[in-house]
């Protein structure tokens, strides 16, 4: 079983006087959105974290330094214990790691969410795109995937995949998702898109402070 401590990703922070209604447990509805969003990897992930005893909480309180999208947070069983015991004037407007947000009929994962996922094994068959230098500059700055901008692609990739974006150091620096299959890359022009950005580690330095 995971050590549920061994990530830096979980603190407790913000505690804020807020209704109880604004942070609670996703429903049987937003678990569904969530399963349709992250495609045929989502039961898989799901599962998984249900096995480990990690939940997802959501949050409707408007954070001025992110989008005011609803946010989820997955929590680990001692945080949760920590929830139930709370009193109720007390409400804690995030916990855990940003696991990402719902935008309409749509759940978008975040860096941190698909880097948990996958640094703990809960679920490390993702598809992995990995850039050049020059690559990852671009990719840094906002960026869409281009051919040129390729070290190494999946064979077997499909049209719409998921995919966590490495750097030439093997470290994850983002996520995208594919424009193309694999088998018609060697056709494209080197500008054409293979990706496009879904969001990128260097967003933190983009956004304003």
């Amino acid at each position: 079983m995971i050590n549920k401590y061994k990530t830096s990703y979980f603190f407790l922070f913000q505690l804020k006087m807020s209704d109880l209604k604004d942070f609670r447990e996703i429903n049987s509805f937003e678990k569904k959105i969530i399963f349709h969003s992250l495609s045929t990897n989502s039961s898989k992930i799901l599962q998984n974290l249900d096995d480990l005893q990690y939940f997802l909480y959501i949050s409707f309180k408007q954070n001025e330094t992110k989008n005011n999208f609803p946010e989820v947070f997955l929590i680990t069983n001692d945080q949760k214990r920590f929830l139930d015991l709370i009193n109720v004037k007390n409400i804690i407007h995030s916990v855990g790691l940003y696991f990402g947000f719902f935008k309409k009929d749509s759940f978008f994962l975040s860096i941190e969410g698909a880097e948990f996922l996958y640094k703990d094994k809960i679920f490390s068959e993702f598809q992995q795109l990995i850039l050049n230098k020059n690559g990852e500059k671009s990719f840094l700055y906002g960026n869409n995937i281009s051919k040129k901008m390729i070290e190494k692609i999946p064979q077997n990739l499909k049209n719409k995949d998921f995919l966590l974006v490495f750097n030439d150091l093997s470290e994850i620096i983002g996520i995208s998702q594919s424009q193309c299959d694999s088998q018609i890359i060697h056709t494209l022009k080197s500008k054409e898109i293979i990706a496009t950005n879904l969001n990128d580690k260097g967003m933190y330095l983009r956004k304003p402070q």
